[in-house]
């Protein structure tokens, strides 16, 4: 066992020094020696590295799921074309939603909070042109968040460009025509208010809302009001300037609640974007963009899968932003649809899964945001006698205010016997919650969200669990998502086994002892009776006995395998359990979705297999639309494609049980890959480049200091340490790194390239670029 040490201003001659000393090779260097900064990714040409990604249509778009789409977090646009004089800008707001009284709710009513406090309806643009258009063309432009395109008729062109502010809340369009094209003129279409589930399901809620107003503003700004009958109101302004060759039109959706100020927002947004440069308006959009791509970077060589992660690290940011809105199932591009909210028993968590590991903080730390604000909420959503001590979420939730009567063990009196005993999703939304606070180590995230929501979602299956004849704790009849109902359900012990440990753990980080929390000997009683997970002579059942027998597209009852890792493949009889089940899981060939393959695939990564993950995710190619977009039954939601970009990073960097994983699982096919500036569990960032297979540089920066095992890959490396820290080596290619805040390790094999040494370095495909799009 080795041992080095160094303090940083001793940083290259003490680490040559002591690395000879102990007899391991020298510090292999360039003509300056080791990096002195950090990897960093701003180096690489991103406007060169994104363009080949750019999504491409050679001919127009009919619908939403092949349209361009842009969005800001909270408003978005879709462009696709209506019939040949007219196309369509969607309109959209994840703000936008109905407030009807949670206490006036029919329990009876399934999905009763969707249909009374879900998405609702706004409208659109409509680019009207005065001759049939024969022909087009569009792009995405990835880096600048742009898109662009061409109409042509017989005699004419149209040359337009759209953007979705980044920071302000205006939807922009330029348009300029010629030939038989010249009159093209635009206008917005109101759409009265209404719930696309209650629409659909020809369940409109009464009364319905009024029908919008119109108003144009004394600088003649126009606008339609919105006022909705339980108070609250969505307005839309837009101004249109047809002076010189250059139509424009800047549009603004605004949503207030219990106000009905929303007008008053809507016309000061146009009014400050009209009247701005345009210019150095949308040179700021720009500046947004530009910062947001480098905080982290992944190439894996593979043309499409590079292409498709970077048109989903693209539409993270225009779906959620930081103390924004959940990625609900349709994002800022609400479309007819029966799943006009949040669902979290499976939707939310994936859809912001791989954010926290790419550093993405800033989009995805909007779901612990609206927890946050939402804690009453959440006590609001079980039954009145458990509201003292107790949370919960259920299936479905108003992003607005997280209001969604929550299942219970057992069944709650008049809901779906389903959609009544489903009971743990708080618990995996917190999980999520969790995997920021690991990877950012925020104590005040910790405190004031993570650990008093935790504690209160624990309790309110501490009022069900009865301890049986045989000693152990068991749970009456919960449902396992997407399967059917089950004592001792899988899917509730696996993510309550992993809420009490964490709970342990994290008083053991406040040095809390019994006096100070007395839950904690409660936590750890049920952490010892709680009965194990239900197995037979396929793996893990679904719960006491209700074995899987037929098609199953969740992963319900395997989530301690991935994403809580409580099941790992590091014990050779677990990691036989965990291949028996997902075989048999996959087995029967029906009832799949798209997710099921990315979640497949993260598994198939966490147990090193890159070439079955690989295969797994790969299957989820005939899901995707060509905008990357995804439905069910043709429904769109937002969470798989978001999850299929999570999967890739599974594949090149793991963190779990304490351990930092450098390409754990890379497929055969992808000798050379790359990522910097990944997070892992302890605040640290983590940069690594494989060439011919092998492994020839990481870095670990930490931010926060602590202990932390790192895994290289890397046979008898060569270290220089930056900052206070020692490494020791606890077997081959797998170091205990000890550290304070800022120190940085890095590790090289003898053989990397001296040119590549601690650069990003941009990988040519393997494999032809698949360019998103119609083509």
């Amino acid at each position: 066992m080795r041992t080095m040490r160094t303090k940083k201003s001793e940083f290259l001659t003490s680490c040559c020094c002591l690395l000879v000393a102990l007899g391991v090779s020298s510090i292999v260097t360039t003509k300056a020696g080791f990096a002195q900064e950090s990897v960093d990714a701003k180096s690489i040409d991103w406007q060169a590295y994104l363009e080949p990604f750019d999504m491409r249509w050679d001919r127009l778009p009919k619908k939403w799921s092949e349209a361009p789409f842009l969005g800001n977090g909270e408003q978005g646009t879709l462009m696709y074309q209506l019939g040949p004089r007219e196309i369509r800008f969607d309109v959209g707001c994840s703000a936008a939603h109905d407030h009807r009284p949670f206490e006036q709710d029919d329990l009876t009513e399934k999905h009763v909070e969707v249909l009374n406090r879900g998405r609702l309806t706004i409208g659109s643009l409509r680019l009207q042109l005065p001759a049939d258009v024969v022909g087009g063309s569009a792009r995405v432009n990835l880096w600048d968040a742009e898109a662009t395109g061409v109409l042509e008729s017989a005699d004419g062109k149209v040359q337009w460009k759209s953007v979705v502010h980044a920071t302000e809340p205006v939807i922009f369009v330029q348009w300029e025509s010629a030939g038989n094209l010249k009159d093209t003129r635009i206008d917005f279409r109101t759409e009265r208010a209404k719930n696309p589930r209650a629409f659909r399901g020809k369940n409109e809620r009464q009364p319905p809302h009024p029908e919008p107003k119109s108003y144009v503003s004394e600088d003649g700004i126009q606008a339609s009001i919105q006022d909705l009958v339980a108070g609250g109101q969505t307005a839309v302004a837009w101004k249109i300037d047809d002076a010189g060759p250059k139509h424009r039109i800047w549009l603004s959706v605004q949503h207030s609640y219990p106000d009905a100020n929303a007008i008053d927002k809507a016309i000061a947004a146009v009014r400050i974007a009209s009247s701005a440069d345009n210019d150095s308006w949308l040179a700021s959009h720009r500046v947004w963009w530009h910062e947001y791509y480098p905080q982290s970077f992944l190439s894996t060589g593979d043309g499409y899968w590079d292409s498709f992660y970077w048109v989903q690290q693209y539409k993270l940011a225009c779906a959620t932003r930081k103390n924004g809105w959940i990625i609900d199932n349709q994002g800022p591009w609400l479309q007819p649809t029966a799943w006009n909210a949040i669902w979290w028993n499976l939707n939310a968590q994936l859809s912001h899964q791989g954010g926290y590991q790419a550093n993405r903080r800033g989009a995805v730390s909007a779901l612990s945001h609206r927890i946050d604000v939402n804690q009453e909420s959440l006590k609001l959503n079980v039954a009145a006698p458990y509201r003292h001590d107790s949370s919960a979420l259920g299936r479905s939730v108003s992003n607005w205010d997280l209001l969604g009567h929550a299942g219970e063990p057992g069944g709650r009196d008049s809901m779906d016997r389903n959609i009544g005993r489903e009971t743990a999703n708080l618990l995996w939304a917190l999980h999520n919650v969790d995997l920021e606070y690991r990877y950012w180590q925020d104590a005040d995230l910790r405190d004031r969200v993570l650990l008093p929501v935790l504690i209160r979602a624990v309790n309110y299956y501490r009022h069900f669990l009865k301890e049986g004849d045989d000693g152990w704790l068991h749970l009456p009849q919960t449902h396992s998502p997407e399967y059917r109902n089950a004592a001792d359900c899988s899917y509730d012990l696996d993510l309550l086994r992993w809420a009490v440990g964490r709970l342990i753990e994290l008083s053991a980080e406040r040095a809390w002892d019994e006096q100070q929390q007395p839950l904690l000997p409660e936590w750890k009683r049920i952490q010892a009776k709680l009965v194990p997970t239900w197995v037979d002579e396929t793996g893990r059942m679904i719960g006491k006995g209700v074995p899987l027998t037929g098609g199953h597209r969740h992963w319900s009852h395997l989530l301690a395998v991935y994403p809580l890792r409580t099941l790992t493949p590091e014990n050779p009889d677990d990691r036989q359990l965990i291949e028996k089940s997902v075989k048999h899981w996959r087995s029967f060939g029906r009832g799949i979705a798209g997710y099921s393959h990315s979640g497949s695939a993260c598994i198939a990564a966490m147990l090193g297999d890159g070439d079955l993950a690989l295969e797994y995710l790969s299957n989820l190619k005939p899901y995707v639309h060509p905008n990357t977009f995804y439905s069910e039954i043709g429904l769109p939601v937002m969470e798989t494609p978001l999850h299929g970009a999570t999967a890739v990073q599974e594949m090149l960097f793991q963190s779990w049980g304490g351990r930092l994983r450098c390409f754990p699982a890379v497929p055969s096919t992808w000798p050379d890959a790359q990522f910097v500036d990944f997070r892992g569990e302890g605040a640290f960032l983590v940069s690594a480049l494989r060439r011919n297979g092998k492994t020839e540089w990481v870095e670990v920066v930490s931010t926060k200091g602590g202990k932390i095992e790192l895994e290289t890959g890397i046979h008898g490396g060569q270290f220089q340490i930056q900052g206070n820290a020692e490494v020791e080596e606890l077997q081959d290619g797998v170091f205990l790194l000890k550290t304070s805040p800022g120190s940085v390790i890095r590790v090289a094999s003898e053989t990397a390239s001296k040119e590549s040494l601690f650069v990003p370095q941009v990988i040519p495909s393997r494999t032809d670029l698949f360019r998103f799009g119609l083509n």
